[in-house]
């Protein structure tokens, strides 16, 4: 190989020339990272192909979408909703207002299988005027200091 000859490596998804003192990268659609459309790097990959020089890898391609999509905005997302451990494309917040819609809803659920009295006294802590009026509703029968 003469200074002036280029050197052909495979990389993954093509060939890395050095030629002339600089590097290009020639994929496997015949195109170069220095963006010039008859770069001699690219008839030099041919050359090395046909002179029997082994083959590139194919590159490794992105993840393909697993058809799950973000349950507050739509977008697509990756992971898992069964995990309950995935995260929206867009915006990584959306899976915490996802779990508090979970967890308000279940709280919901609760309170309409609760006994009558555990909603009326879960229901006196919603606000303090709720408060005050279940607190004048159940007034002590008895002195309250010890």
């Amino acid at each position: 190989m003469t200074p002036s000859t280029p050197a052909v490596v495979t990389v993954v998804g093509g060939y890395r020339v050095t030629y002339k003192g600089a590097v290009h990268v020639v994929n496997k659609r015949r195109s170069c990272s220095c963006g010039r459309r008859h770069c001699p790097a690219i008839p030099a990959v041919a050359t090395y192909l046909r002179a029997g020089g082994q083959r590139a890898p194919a590159a490794s391609e992105p993840p393909k979408p697993n058809g799950l999509m973000c349950p507050v905005c739509g977008a697509p997302a990756q992971g898992s909703l069964q995990l309950r451990d995935w995260r929206c494309t867009v915006d990584r917040s959306h899976y915490f207002a996802w779990r508090v819609q979970r967890i308000r809803a279940a709280r919901a659920i609760a309170l309409q299988n609760a006994s009558p009295y555990a909603r009326e006294v879960l229901s006196a802590f919603a606000s303090n005027e709720a408060r005050a009026e279940f607190l004048s509703a159940h007034a002590l029968t008895y002195p309250a200091s010890a």
